[in-house]
């Protein structure tokens, strides 16, 4: 039986306070307390959830719960990779900030520096303008897929959109305007600077590095399903993405490799602790008081995050202000309150909580 939001942040809290009391390690405290979390959450013979807390770089809880596919009645697993959507924009971001470290490229400079045939308007835009989302140009995926022809539509559908459609610049240059657009040119370009494959640089500079496992690309046969529905009906399989579209998202990994890289944003070894700080602390402002930063939401008590969904596969990913500490949760179903679970663990295992 599902429980209540109010239900599933009481469980864990009692619990954890009763723990704490008696247990002599608070960190098995509260290991057990975000296990209940899950258990309270996701029911095990229901499309379900992979979660993980790092700290300092560590993986120090790790757990999954129901099922990644139904029809295979495969459970998740810890050790079960699934899309993260666009929790996968900061990879592409910290792809152009390596670029930039080694003066390969400049965030000052035009994209259409690197990608021949952009219109006019294009050329007085600049590459942070695409990180951070003040470009202006429109979000090929809010789009009907027909107006790229057949699908999937691809990386190379989307930059032939902003060369050419007039529907391609609604927006006004400086102001935040969130689209995937944006971090689809970004893999363009640091495949043009690289004269390398997006995905294959990404391998050899980013994941490798850092031992990570990840793929850029579509999903294969053994990824999790995504569904909509609820435990008292019948669950239906969400259709995939009628396109492939790289930068943008399009990251397959395990969520305890997710929360490792984590740790990239409190000691960097890919980029100059210099190169990343500047990229967060010239995030585009928002309404809310947050900004938007190299592939990440800043927010204002210090801590990061960013969203993930699309074609049933939902992920939180948050960062804590002191950046110690690293969590995400991924789960393939719509009825599963993955903000709240998320919440709770924020609860739980970061020292502030970050706003939502």
């Amino acid at each position: 039986m599902w429980l209540s939001r109010v239900a599933h942040i009481t469980i864990p809290f009692l619990l954890l306070a009763a723990i704490s009391g008696c247990a002599a390690d608070p960190l098995d405290a509260k290991r057990t307390a975000s296990t209940a979390i899950l258990e309270a959450g996701v029911p095990d013979d229901a499309p379900g959830c992979s979660a993980a807390i790092a700290v300092d770089g560590e993986v120090v809880w790790a757990e999954a719960r129901g099922l990644a596919n139904l029809e295979t009645n495969t459970d998740f697993e810890t050790s079960t990779p699934i899309h993260v959507g666009s929790v996968g924009k900061q990879f592409t971001a910290m792809a152009v900030l390596i670029l930039a470290d080694r003066g390969e490229l400049s965030l000052d400079d035009s994209p259409a520096v690197y990608l021949d045939g952009l219109p006019e308007w294009a050329q007085q835009l600049t590459l942070n303008d695409l990180l951070h989302h003040t470009s202006g140009i429109e979000d090929v995926l809010s789009l009907p897929p027909s107006v790229f022809g057949t699908p999937p539509m691809t990386n190379a559908d989307a930059l032939e959109f902003v060369r050419t459609s007039p529907l391609a610049h609604p927006g006004i240059p400086g102001e935040f305007h969130y689209s995937n657009t944006n971090y689809a040119l970004l893999a363009d370009i640091v495949a043009a600077v690289t004269e390398t494959e997006f995905a294959a640089w990404m391998q050899a500079n980013v994941f490798a590095p850092l031992d990570l496992e990840a793929r850029i690309g579509p999903s294969v046969p053994s990824d999790p399903r995504g569904y909509e529905g609820d435990a008292s009906a019948e669950f239906a399989e969400v259709e995939a993405w009628p396109w492939v579209l790289s930068g943008a998202g399009f990251v397959t990994m395990t969520v305890s490799d997710l929360v490792l890289w984590g740790d990239q944003l409190r000691e960097p070894s890919l980029v100059s602790a210099e190169t990343l700080a500047d990229a967060l602390s010239n995030g585009a402002p928002l309404d809310d008081g947050s900004a938007y930063g190299p592939g990440l939401f800043l927010f204002p008590d210090g801590s990061l995050g960013h969203p993930g969904d699309g074609a049933g596969l939902y992920t939180a990913f948050g960062v804590s202000a002191d950046r110690q500490t690293t969590g995400a949760i991924s789960c393939n179903q719509d009825g599963i309150d993955v903000d709240g679970m998320a919440d709770d663990l924020v609860g739980i295992w970061f020292t502030e909580r970050p706003y939502q």
